[in-house]
């Protein structure tokens, strides 16, 4: 199964699930797959439902609930916010990691200009995190 074929797994498997949706064990158990392998499908799943390029459909917030600790297609604007959270928080961690690697590599070999595309992908990670 192709990575697309099964993303869309993921949402059939969420959509029969229902409000109380599924477990992380209980999902890529669903889907027949290792848990590695189900995050990455949940992650294009929930990209791919946000923006729906079938005529008709409506964009839909897909990921894990920390409140329920399972995975959801959200059911409510708040349940929404807080997968948008969870996500968010994996953002400001990763963040975190690059900036501490950079002061690693400055108290280690000095002061050595960091290379355009490291300075650009920075100033463009923080001026999404502002927004």
């Amino acid at each position: 199964m192709d990575e697309f074929e099964l993303a869309r797994q993921v949402f059939r498997v969420l959509w029969e699930a229902g409000p109380q949706g599924l477990d992380r064990d209980a999902l890529a158990h669903a889907l027949g797959v290792p848990d590695r392998e189900m995050r990455e499908a949940v992650e294009l799943c929930a990209k791919l439902a946000a923006r729906p390029s079938v005529p008709g459909a409506r964009p839909e917030v897909v990921g894990f609930d920390p409140m329920t600790r399972r995975y959801h297609i959200a059911n409510s604007v708040e349940q929404a916010d807080r997968i948008i959270s969870y996500a968010l928080s994996y953002i400001n961690s990763g963040l975190e990691r690059v900036r501490a690697y950079c002061e690693a590599r400055t108290l280690r070999w000095g002061e050595i200009e960091t290379p355009q595309a490291t300075q650009q992908a920075l100033f463009e990670a923080e001026r999404r995190l502002e927004r």
